[in-house]
């Protein structure tokens, strides 16, 4: 007899060991800060009486829910508010219990509620952080899987629901049984040219609590840009046999030679269990140019942020590509301002700058702006405002793809000038990495910036069938703007190598380490500017350039050697 109680206050005990009433959703952050309320809800299969349930958080005591015979059955919600006024006035009808109590305030920057049942049990417990969602004025942080686990941060988000919250009904991030959705429809390369492969990428995401079978993804060619997905326009069907819930499958396709213009594809998903279709289709539209090079080539070339009182803040624009590329609708963007180049058609021929200042005080530094030649064009925006302190900036084209950014930063100046007010920053060469500071410096122009020329800086690279070589070979990092920087270029034996790029001085002493464990493929070049690690200028003399390349995959090493001489005036 014994052992049979015993099994049966086991088994009992186990019939509680999974929650059956969880707490669903959690106010914590309201747009009233008296107006906070949390969510349970009914899992299992019994009704559930609610008298004598309590709650409480981590520091305040327990609090009765209800001493009345509430009843909660399957699939039906309760909430528990602090102010059931203000909760029926901000969300009007909800079809759900409303039960106000003695509150304590749940803490923003995170808390453990806690639910407990009539003989003391813990019920259910969530120890929410501000980073699982909800952290935001007004939206409520909501459950995925109401059955799942509760204090685990991935179960857990911010409300999508345009109320944003979901008292009393269904979250807004449930799962529903069935729904695939597109999660991205990419492109490679971004700026092909006629003739070329275009490769389609998709990545279709099961979103639905169960496995979606036999589906279809389609591509259509929406060659009368109607954004309607026709018939006659499919080009691709594929067919899917099964897609595990909450998992993805990556699909690609290439079209060969493709010709010029702009091109509008709609990749669309079928599969006639979803119960959601708004998310199954995608529209890309992009453009085949005639050239190579495409708009990539087009650069943010040279910025004057601090050009000192009464004077005028400018930026320029480089195309050191191939072909003409039209600026219509083209954008710069600062941190907290967007600047549209030309709202008609502009073409930017190759070689050509664009330059768009805050105001015409530019005139008054640079005279040569006032009778702009063909290869330079000025636009004024008085939106225009760079940060002495450095920030990002971007420029994207009609298609909001980004053609150039960085993030600049004053400690980008020579080291050599003591005061850079008035004086822009130059790109050392357009063809170099935009967010790389040693592609730039200070401008060494009397006036103190080159808009619409060549910039003072500029150094070019040249070929070499030689390993490694240096060009210029001397040079006088001196600040004057004549051989400042010397261009590195290498080649290596592998197509991909962890590579060291290091400078010593003539008894072998490290004094710049140029490179440290970088990836390189088989051809790279780097900048070097003349400094040690100190960000001093190095003496006049001969200096040995070291390069370490380790084959990622063989473990071979190449080691190449040669000589850098920094030079000075007499």
């Amino acid at each position: 007899m014994k052992k049979l109680i015993a099994f049966f206050v086991i088994m009992l005990s186990c019939s509680r060991c999974v929650s059956q009433i969880v707490i669903n959703e959690i106010m914590y952050t309201p747009q009233e800060s008296t107006n906070e309320w949390f969510e349970i809800y009914n899992t299992g299969t019994e009704t559930i009486d609610l008298k004598d349930w309590k709650w409480k958080d981590a520091t305040s005591s327990v609090r009765t829910i209800t001493t009345k015979n509430i009843l909660l059955t399957q699939g039906s919600y309760i909430i528990i508010c602090q102010d059931s006024a203000k909760l029926k006035n901000q969300f009007t009808a909800i079809p759900a219990v409303i039960i106000q109590t003695v509150w304590s305030a749940l803490n923003n920057s995170g808390d453990n509620l806690i639910l407990i049942d009539p003989l003391n049990n813990r019920e259910d417990s969530v120890s929410y952080k501000p980073d699982w969602g909800g952290n935001t004025g007004g939206f409520s942080l909501e459950k995925l899987i109401s059955n799942g686990e509760s204090n685990d941060p991935l179960n857990w988000a911010t409300s999508l629901d345009p109320a944003k919250a979901t008292p009393g009904k269904q979250n807004s991030i449930t799962p529903k049984p069935y729904d695939l959705f597109l999660k991205s429809f990419t492109s490679d390369p971004i700026f092909p040219s006629q003739g070329e492969t275009l490769k389609l990428e998709f990545l279709i995401r099961n979103s639905g609590q169960n496995s979606a079978e036999n589906f279809l993804l389609e591509l259509f060619d929406d060659r009368n840009s109607d954004s309607i997905a026709q018939n006659n326009e499919l080009i691709k069907s594929e067919s899917f046999a099964e897609l595990n819930s909450f998992d993805s499958i990556h699909y690609e396709y290439s079209i060969q030679n493709i010709d010029t213009g702009y091109k509008n594809y709609i990749a669309k998903i079928y599969f006639a269990q979803d119960n959601d279709t708004l998310n199954n289709f995608k529209f890309k539209k992009v453009y085949v140019s005639s050239n190579a090079s495409g708009s990539g080539g087009v650069v943010i070339n040279e910025i004057m942020y601090d050009p000192g009182i009464g004077k005028s803040e400018w930026l320029e624009i480089f195309n050191s590509s191939g072909q003409s590329v039209n600026l219509k609708k083209w954008k710069y963007k600062e941190t907290v301002t967007t600047i549209t180049l030309s709202d008609s058609d502009l073409y930017l021929n190759p070689g050509d700058y664009f330059i768009f200042a805050k105001d015409s005080s530019i005139f008054n530094s640079f005279e040569n702006l006032k009778n702009l030649s063909p290869g330079q064009h000025l636009k004024f925006s008085g939106s225009l405002s760079l940060s002495n302190t450095g920030e990002y900036i971007s420029i994207t084209d009609s298609l909001n793809n980004v053609i150039d950014e960085l993030t600049y930063d004053p400690a980008w100046n020579n080291p050599e000038f003591p005061d850079t007010k008035g004086i822009s920053l130059e790109r050392i060469n357009p063809a170099f990495n935009s967010k790389e500071r040693s592609n730039w410096s200070s401008c060494t122009d009397f006036r103190g910036g080159t808009p619409g020329l060549k910039n003072s800086i500029y150094t070019f690279n040249q070929s070499s069938n030689a390993n490694a070589s240096v060009n210029p070979n001397p040079f006088s990092p001196d600040g004057d703007g004549f051989e400042d920087f010397t261009i590195i270029k290498y080649k290596l034996n592998s197509d991909f190598s962890q590579m060291r790029v290091k400078v010593f001085d003539i008894k072998g002493r490290l004094v710049r380490t140029l490179s440290n464990n970088q990836i390189s493929g088989r051809e790279g070049s780097i900048i070097f500017n003349g400094l040690g690690d100190d960000d001093q200028r190095l003496r006049i003399g001969i200096y040995i350039l070291l390069i370490e390349a380790v084959d990622n995959k063989s473990g071979s090493v190449n080691i190449i050697k040669e000589p850098v001489v920094i030079a000075g005036k007499l």
